[in-house]
């Protein structure tokens, strides 16, 4: 339970996150441009301190405080430290404190990921198999804890607010966890908003800092777990496509990078995959794409895909339970949508539509560049500013249980 609100002003705003970082993935990019707009847009309302183990941001209107060093393995007594940690620091002199980490305490809970309950027990079952599901459950210090912790984050509390990232990701909390839908907000990522007058890179000049082919037709896959991503079936594609498609790679640990080249070297795969490594600025990637394919197998709303839309650049994307938000972009016609992501097939048969059909790629980029706009992080972030406000004002007029 969050501890009571005593409102000063400018509020005392408390975000908690582990990895305050851009290049940490997709739920801590989030956490970090939603601190850095929020402190942007509303410095006169907020004195932000972020409470992380690490972080690489520098921005004089954000105090950091670091709890340094926590153990990499077992994760989950890693999670509890944290959680530990953070409560201590947090548990006075702030008027909101806002959590994107699996904790108990926030005024706020922005939730990344599906519920570990919906994942372990949302899918129906029979019931032997749902009694091993227990079993498993009941024997497992890791699942029990993960279980507890998250569900003392979902639990009910005197003005409490959850936060999704996806509307299809609120629907599934409601249901696992039996959840009033006024206690939950959604709050999608955003992308920067366009800067006039900025010079794209020309596709010549990012090919050539990338190590590309000039005349190749660029695939483009970023994450930083490939098997996840969907990069296996996006190489089995390779075979079924024309000599001069390659694929880009972007993100990934040393170690991973260097075991799937040496994958595709031996695969006769090497001369048409290019693998850069974590890049600071992933535009370059985006300026070198012809086509981005996230043919993940477990996403809620990628940030990559709104970047493509926003650099035109035509995407392929998972079909819903394996991407939450292409409901979205289905509905907006922003994306080529795989209703299976590990047919290879399926990804060459579009791969080599979107290539050939000129008029289909311009129609598709035009509505994802629409997507994109809608979706920007000076909106999303006076989102935010209004659900703290919400938080605030039911905390004035008194406790509420909800």
């Amino acid at each position: 339970m969050p501890a009571p609100i005593t409102a000063t002003h400018p509020v005392r705003l408390a975000i908690l996150t582990r990895h305050f970082s851009k290049s940490a993935g997709g739920a801590e990019n989030y956490a970090v441009q939603l601190a850095l707009h929020l402190a942007a847009q509303f410095p006169a309302d907020y004195d932000i301190h972020v409470f992380c183990e690490r972080s690489d941001v520098v921005d004089e209107r954000i105090t950091l405080h670091r709890m340094g060093r926590n153990l990499r393995r077992p994760r989950w007594i890693a999670q509890w430290i944290f959680a530990l940690w953070s409560w201590w620091q947090s548990r006075s002199g702030f008027a909101l404190v806002h959590s994107h980490e699996n904790t108990w305490h926030g005024h706020v809970q922005t939730a990344h990921v599906r519920p570990m309950r919906y994942s372990i027990f949302g899918t129906p079952r029979s019931a032997g198999r749902q009694a091993l599901q227990y079993l498993k459950v009941w024997t497992s210090p890791r699942l029990l804890a993960h279980l507890a912790l998250e569900g003392l984050r979902f639990a009910g509390g005197p003005g409490k607010r959850i936060v999704a990232v996806a509307p299809a990701l609120a629907d599934i909390i409601a249901r696992t966890y039996g959840m009033a839908r006024t206690r939950l907000s959604v709050v999608t990522p955003g992308m920067a908003a366009q800067v006039a007058g900025q010079a794209p890179l020309s596709p010549t000049e990012a090919r050539q800092t990338l190590g590309l082919p000039a005349q190749a037709w660029v695939l483009l896959v970023i994450g930083h777990n490939f098997e996840k991503k969907g990069l296996p079936a996006v190489l089995r594609s390779l075979p079924l496509l024309p000599a001069d498609v390659c694929v880009l790679v972007v993100g990934g640990a040393p170690a991973q990078v260097a075991q799937w080249r040496a994958r595709c070297a031996q695969g006769a795969l090497g001369g048409r995959v290019v693998f850069t490594g974590l890049l600071a600025d992933a535009s370059i990637a985006f300026a070198a794409a012809d086509c981005h394919v996230h043919a993940t197998l477990d996403d809620i709303f990628p940030l990559v895909v709104l970047e493509a839309f926003a650099a035109h650049v035509p995407v392929l994307l998972s079909v819903s339970p394996y991407c939450l938000a292409s409901d979205l972009v289905q509905a907006a016609g922003a994306a080529w949508i795989l209703d299976n992501p590990q047919d290879e097939a399926a990804i060459a048969s579009a791969v080599g539509r979107l290539r050939h059909d000129g008029a289909l790629r311009v129609a598709m980029v035009g509505r994802a560049a629409q997507f994109a706009a809608q979706h920007v992080w000076p909106e999303i972030a006076k989102q935010q500013h209004q659900i703290y406000q919400q938080v605030l004002a039911q905390a004035a007029a008194g406790p509420q249980q909800t």
